[in-house]
């Protein structure tokens, strides 16, 4: 059985009429008649009551016809998708984020991407910088938007955001009410670092940071992620460092201060690491919605 043949099958049910039927479909009569026929013979029962005026669809007619519909349906349904997705209108796309991505450059770009390709199902997954490697390899993700660039076999990796790093204290920490903090300010204060994960690229990063500053950090607690991270600060247990972009949304118990002297020329990135090969039109209409790459 042949999509043609349904085709041919469906259209003569409408019509019940095999001349207007052959006339819709573009072909002669005998060569319609004789695909109808195939069909019986393939099926092994009449479709077609021919002795009756008008035609008449058998009880086997009437379920193949309805079936018919729902798969030629379908078949459009699908030729449609794969038409939109081929353009990026249509289609899915999985990103991995971490949260620290949500206070900068994510935001603005799913809102552009979903203007733009409003059919296009997002789905998104907040993991650490650290999963989203074994998450790109198993192509669970489209995309990763990290902490410091990853590298990644046959990726590429692009530093969207370069920024300073600050320190969130309690709002009543002794050390709030100035405006700039160096690292030697830190040294007798409980140390809250983030994500917990043994490879975390920046908890690593905040801790060569103390070591170059000459400070031993007082690592308090570890926590999984950076909101947890600011709560933990808020409830007066430690401080925490954080990028520029978590400072600009705030809460009213955390403060946010700069560094002065030694670590104040440090800056955290935000990348964007996919798939080189990946050729989706989807995946190649976000990476325009994202901020240009910066260079070195």
């Amino acid at each position: 059985m042949n999509l043609r043949a349904l085709q041919c099958f469906v259209i003569l049910a409408e019509e019940l009429n095999f001349s207007r039927a052959a006339e819709r479909l573009h072909i002669a009569q005998p060569a319609l008649s004789q695909q109808i026929r195939s069909l019986e013979e393939r099926l092994g029962t009449q479709l077609v009551d021919r002795a009756r005026r008008p035609l008449m669809l058998t009880e086997a007619g009437h379920y193949l016809c309805t079936e018919a519909r729902q798969i030629l349906g379908s078949l459009e349904q699908m030729t449609l998708a794969a038409q939109e997705i081929g353009v990026g209108r249509r289609g899915w796309l999985s990103i991995g984020f971490t949260r620290s991505s949500m206070y900068s450059v994510l935001p603005p770009a799913l809102k552009k991407f979903h203007k733009a390709y409003p059919q296009v199902e997002l789905k998104l997954f907040e993991m650490l910088t650290e999963e989203q490697t074994d998450a790109l390899r198993d192509m669970r993700i489209h995309i990763g938007i990290g902490r410091q660039p990853l590298t990644v076999e046959g990726c590429t990796s692009l530093t969207l955001l370069r920024e300073r790093v600050v320190v969130a204290l309690e709002a009543g920490h002794p050390l709030a009410a100035r405006k700039t903090l160096r690292m030697a300010d830190l040294a007798d204060t409980p140390l809250i670092l983030y994500p917990k994960h043994q490879n975390a690229q920046f908890k690593h990063s905040v801790q060569t940071l103390y070591r170059d500053a000459g400070v031993t950090p007082m690592i308090a607690h570890e926590a999984y992620e950076i909101q947890t991270a600011i709560a933990l600060v808020a409830a007066g247990l430690g401080v925490t460092i954080v990028g520029e972009s978590v400072a600009r949304h705030g809460r009213a118990d955390v403060v946010f201060r700069h560094l002065s002297g030694p670590g104040s020329s440090y800056r955290t990135t935000l990348a964007a690491t996919f798939r080189t090969d990946d050729a989706s039109p989807h995946l190649r209409a976000f990476l325009g919605c994202l901020p240009p790459p910066l260079t070195d």
